[in-house]
């Protein structure tokens, strides 16, 4: 359950004053412009740094296990939506905010994948001990292309009722240039997803009926949850950094701009097989599973991916 808002912070935020930076916040120089055309598909690493502290968000900080949970990310286009401020959560949200598992919202990924709405999805380490600083790091790439230059993501605070930070729609390209950013570092703060009360760093809290998705905000004490004072303001301090690195040579994102969907080569072995590590590649990828299997000679074989990898491709 959030904070009770005071008015003056209801009104900036029904005028659009912070309804971005809530989102996030770009820092610094961000967002960094490169000469990289969006006609080329590209990855992003991705870094989540910590900043959630008994310093920072004094008021019943957690006296033991401060800690994130893994995180989930996905590059979409502006058809998929993954959360939003004033969204209801999904069970896949729903179970990251409560109790820090990522398989609904990987699923529920899957299906908007085979739609067309969603390129990829990758998933950040969890942080064991919130130390401030400590990073969770993407365990691979995050493609992104001219159809799929947003990127949304989450991580659950914990321990807390339904707590989360991440951030929603945040765009990778120039929209003037049609260039990808080079960088992209933002500010993300802490978010309820509005589904158990609790006004305290508790799980197993009553259901919250008809709650939506909401941020933390300061309203007239101090003595709330991500409040901290500074002097004779109050305010909520951004619980993680986020950084968005541009991979141009990524090689699970390369692409082929003349025909991105049938002439892609993935190379077999001498038994004509694909390596394990292919199939996991090209597993609930439509456009993978499609791609060519090209010989050892680099002659195109006509056969697909998925006739290697019936499993990894099944359905698609």
């Amino acid at each position: 359950m959030n904070l009770l808002f005071s008015t003056i912070i209801i009104c900036s935020l029904l005028n659009g004053a912070l309804a971005d930076s809530f989102n996030f916040e770009h820092i610094g120089e961000s967002p960094e412009n490169s000469d990289v055309s969006t006609s080329k598909g590209v990855g992003y690493s991705i870094t989540f740094t910590n900043n959630w502290t008994q310093e920072n968000h004094p008021f019943r900080y957690p006296p033991s296990d401060p800690h994130w949970s893994r995180f989930v990310y996905a590059s979409h286009s502006s058809a998929y939506v993954m959360w939003q401020d004033g969204g209801t959560a999904t069970k896949g949200i729903e179970n990251v905010a409560e109790f820090g598992s990522i398989f609904a919202l990987q699923g529920a990924i899957r299906g908007q994948q085979n739609a067309g709405n969603v390129l990829d999805d990758v998933v950040g380490s969890m942080i064991g001990t919130a130390f401030d600083g400590a990073t969770s790091i993407s365990n691979e790439d995050l493609c992104v292309d001219a159809s799929h230059p947003y990127v949304s993501g989450l991580g659950m605070v914990a321990p807390s009722p339904d707590w989360f930070s991440g951030a929603y729609n945040v765009p990778l390209r120039d929209e003037t240039t049609m260039t990808w950013y080079r960088r992209v570092r933002v500010n993300v703060y802490a978010w309820d997803a509005g589904t158990e009360d609790g006004d305290n760093y508790q799980f197993n809290n009553p259901a919250t009926t008809g709650g939506v998705i909401s941020a933390f905000m300061a309203g007239d004490t101090e003595d709330a949850v991500f409040v901290s004072r500074n002097g004779d303001t109050l305010r909520v301090l951004p619980v993680a950094e986020l950084l968005f690195e541009l991979e141009e040579s990524s090689e699970k994102c390369a692409t082929n701009t003349e025909d991105p969907t049938d002439t892609f080569l993935i190379t077999a072995r001498r038994s004509g097989n694909l390596r394990r590590r292919d199939c996991e590649w090209a597993r609930g990828r439509r456009r993978r599973c499609r791609m060519e299997i090209k010989n050892e000679d680099g002659e195109g074989s006509g056969r697909p991916v998925s006739e290697q990898c019936p499993v990894a491709c099944a359905g698609l």
